[in-house]
């Protein structure tokens, strides 16, 4: 039996144990040491998640007018990355369009 020495990512202690598993299978682990502020961790994530300060640079790139492809390429991110980002910006704004063309927000008269 192979035995596999777990380690906190913040805290290095090996004061870890199991502590269930995620939706996808992944083994979860929980932190014992009091002092540490990171609790539950996995040994290895699929996907690593991306600091602020690359959303917020590709926010700014958006709003420039770059698109995923450019947006991707001028900061080395996969386009999968971007997309998530342009969706998630997309949730917060209003469509654009021709404003004659959207219908009447008129009542309508009550038919007598």
């Amino acid at each position: 039996m192979a035995v596999v020495e777990v380690r906190c990512p913040d805290c290095d202690s090996l004061n870890v144990v199991k502590y269930g598993k995620q939706p996808n299978g992944a083994q979860r682990f929980i932190c014992q040491n009091p002092s540490c502020e990171r609790r539950i961790f996995l040994l290895n994530y699929q996907t690593k998640p991306h600091p602020a300060e690359t959303r917020q640079q590709i926010i700014d790139l958006a709003l420039g007018g770059a698109d995923i492809d450019e947006t991707a390429h001028l900061l080395n991110l996969p386009k999968d990355t971007v997309l998530e980002v342009f969706l998630m910006l997309s949730r917060f704004s209003l469509p654009v369009g021709n404003p004659q063309a959207m219908p009447s927000r008129r009542p309508r008269a009550l038919a007598g």
